[in-house]
């Protein structure tokens, strides 16, 4: 073991290696993307042969999280590539993180996998699922993966350019010292609630077009839209007449121009999502003014620049501040794809977010665009609140925002 190489994570890799420490269930700490694939499954042994013959390109695949007094990566001198690519029951709907590792995770392996597995929503057609610890990897990075191993791009390496040192620390936050001042005066707690070890997962889809027409009529972005939507669907799925308005985390990618792209590169902002019988209308507005472009580019900047390296005081007091599961009611994380995926040498038709859940959190949502699909894939813990209702709730205010703008002009058109 003393021969092995080691490297130290990241201020983002030991958060979450830490958080993983404490999560009721190891798979909680695990996220990915289940993609759907047209034409017939490939055996098993060519998807292990394709993942060996590029994984060069991704040296860091072969090295698993050690978490002691300090989280360092370090490398698998027995890495086996079948332990890592494999096949699943034929089953319907979704699977968790919760029920493809069955809970328990190898530590003694790096911490990612690729199943296949029939699709019986498409005949003829097959699954490809991918799970990684969120220690290794965030959802941008996820994709790129799974890209590189098994798509058509035949690049040698995966490589990236020094990204020139900024400011760290606590002048760093400036940019949004007042958000983060906000956070010392919380509002009403969410209440705490003891859940069982069981994990639900409820998928909701509608069609993208909804989301680009209301952008499009509105100037607003599809996540935008998509918020609006929550705000709306939160309400009736879990109301709280105390408040009007309900805090949520939405992650940032801060990478910037020759940044990696394989790696975690995560912010958080928090927003602040309306409450009560505000109009559909009322809702946009009030979400693109809490989310704006020039608000999130701020938290972009301040994260990137506090979370590069090892982290610091700064960044740790900000994390903790800005996720307080008690004052936050959940994540809302998202990942648009907008150009058209091929792997193994197969179209892809439709990708599908698989959420982590955080500890002591009731809820996470995870909005993916892809083709012409928009999918909510909500996980809760055992004796929350249904996640299918609030996928449910979500589509019918897609359209419920979609008829409140469907007779208006798109922006920049004539009236």
């Amino acid at each position: 073991m003393d021969n092995l190489s080691t490297v130290p994570a990241d201020f983002l890799g030991t958060a979450f290696a830490r958080l993983g420490q404490i999560a009721p269930d190891p798979a909680d700490t695990y996220f990915g993307l289940v993609f759907r694939i047209a034409g017939p499954c490939p055996p098993v042994e060519d998807l292990r042969a394709r993942v060996a013959a590029r994984l060069p390109r991704l040296p860091r695949l072969t090295e698993r999280l050690v978490a002691r007094a300090s989280v360092q990566w370090e490398r698998d001198p027995e890495f086996d590539i079948a332990r890592h690519v494999g096949t699943l029951r034929r089953h319907t709907g979704v699977l968790s993180a919760h029920e493809i590792l069955s809970g328990t995770p190898d530590p003694a392996r790096p911490p990612w996998g690729l199943w296949t597995s029939e699709d019986p929503e498409n005949p003829g057609g097959w699954r490809l699922y991918y799970l990684v610890h969120h220690a290794r990897q965030d959802a941008a990075a996820a994709l790129r993966t799974v890209t590189t191993l098994l798509g058509d791009d035949d690049t040698d390496t995966v490589t990236a350019a020094p990204v020139p040192e900024r400011q760290r620390g606590w002048p760093a936050m400036l940019p949004i010292a007042l958000d983060l001042l906000r956070t010392k005066f919380p509002g009403p707690a969410v209440a705490p609630k003891r859940y069982g070890p069981g994990r639900v997962l409820a998928v909701g889809e509608v069609d993208v077009a909804l989301f680009t027409d209301i952008a499009a009529r509105t100037g607003a972005t599809v996540n935008q839209v998509h918020m609006a939507a929550m705000s709306s669907a939160l309400d009736r799925w879990a109301p709280r007449p105390e408040v009007s308005r309900r805090p949520v985390n939405v992650p940032v990618d801060t990478r910037e121009p020759g940044d990696s792209d394989v790696a975690n590169r995560l912010g958080f902002m928090r927003v602040g999502l309306p409450c009560g019988d505000s109009a559909p209308e009322s809702r946009l507005r009030s979400v693109r003014a809490a989310a704006g472009r020039r608000r999130t580019a701020r938290y972009r900047r301040v994260w990137g620049a506090i979370t590069r390296g090892g982290g610091s005081p700064a960044a740790g007091w900000a994390m903790r501040q800005i996720t307080d599961h008690t004052q936050v009611a959940m994540t809302l994380s998202n990942l648009r794809i907008a150009a058209p995926l091929s792997l193994m040498a197969a179209p892809v038709l439709a990708v599908t977010g698989l959420p982590w859940l955080p500890p002591a959190h009731a809820c996470f949502a995870f909005f993916t665009t892809c083709g012409d699909r928009a999918a909510l894939t909500v996980l809760a813990p055992e004796g929350a609140q249904d996640p299918a209702e609030l996928a449910a709730h979500w589509s019918d205010a897609v359209h419920a925002l979609h008829r409140a703008y469907a007779a208006q002009p798109e922006v920049g058109s004539p009236a």
